[in-house]
């Protein structure tokens, strides 16, 4: 086994440990809260490793488990729904596999409630019975969701690691078939025009560009004109994720009018994105709530 799957290893097992111990007592809390405006969430990750050039040039490094785990461990705390794609960048954006997943918050009831031991005798032990009863049923609703929810987190991380390994293997191939002669490997309208699909239209909706955006690809020229309307909708949120602030300025984004952030890392572009993502108190009357 090499390095970095022992890395990717040790990064499911901290994971899969996080899991366990923050959604039951998340699910538990029974502390006053205030009833917050829930809108789900889908963020698309374009994951660019087509040349050290983008290290050296702009700090971008490939997304990294542990990049990843800031946003799922902040999914887990809260209630947001957040539906999360990953497409690895190369010459031909057509045929590329993205890897998708879907955080759901703990659709079963709160946690059942004792009753009261100021019953009569006959009546507390009756009651007792049944809360047993409901409680046993309850944790074996939530185990069995977390059970679900380890499984694919799992299967995410295991399918961003397996293309990114795969497009670094080939480009390797086929640089060392060319006698290290380079080629354009950097399908970028077609990572934006794929995710702006799979964005789709409703909730808030987040283009994470980890990458130069350089657009080089290997079966057309270059796009050297903005964006339309139709290839990426104004209302989804660009994060740009670099430490030059040059991608940002390339002419395919020039002038667009989709809101716009700057992160210098992709451990800051998913902080940024839990913030972002988090419920905002409702405008009107409070409501207080037990639990979520």
């Amino acid at each position: 086994m090499n390095t970095n799957a022992i890395k990717v290893g040790k990064h499911l097992i901290v994971l899969a440990a996080t899991l366990l111990s923050l959604l039951p007592f998340a699910l538990a809390d029974e502390t006053p809260r205030i009833k917050r405006t829930i809108e789900a969430a889908t963020v698309f990750l374009v994951d660019d490793q087509t040349g050290e050039e983008l290290a050296v040039k702009h700090g971008i490094q490939p997304i990294a488990v542990a990049d990843l785990d800031v946003l799922i461990n902040s999914v887990l705390n809260g209630n947001t729904p957040v539906r999360l794609f990953h497409q690895a960048v190369d010459e031909d954006a057509t045929d590329n596999a993205t890897a998708q997943m879907e955080f759901r918050p703990f659709a079963g009831t709160k946690p059942p409630t004792p009753p009261s031991p100021n019953m009569p005798l006959r009546q507390l032990a009756e009651g007792m019975k049944d809360y047993r009863a409901k409680r046993a049923t309850w944790q074996a609703g939530i185990r069995e969701y977390q059970k679900q929810l380890g499984g694919e987190v799992e299967g995410f991380i295991r399918q961003v690691s397996a293309t990114q390994g795969s497009v670094a293997k080939r480009f390797d191939e086929m640089l060392a078939a060319r006698n290290g002669r380079d080629f354009n490997r950097s399908d970028i309208l077609g990572c934006v025009t794929n995710a702006n699909r799979l964005l789709g239209t409703a909730g808030r909706r987040f283009l994470v560009c980890n990458s130069d955006l350089d657009d080089a690809p290997g079966k057309r020229k270059p796009r050297t004109t903005p964006l339309s309307s139709k290839e990426l909708d104004p209302a989804v949120e660009l994060i740009f994720v670099n430490t030059s602030r040059l991608p940002e300025q390339v002419p395919m984004f020039a002038g667009l009018p989709n809101p716009r952030h700057h992160a210098n890392s992709m451990k800051e572009a998913m902080e940024l994105v839990a913030k972002l993502v988090a419920p905002k108190p409702d405008s009107g009357t409070a409501v207080a709530e037990l639990g979520r």
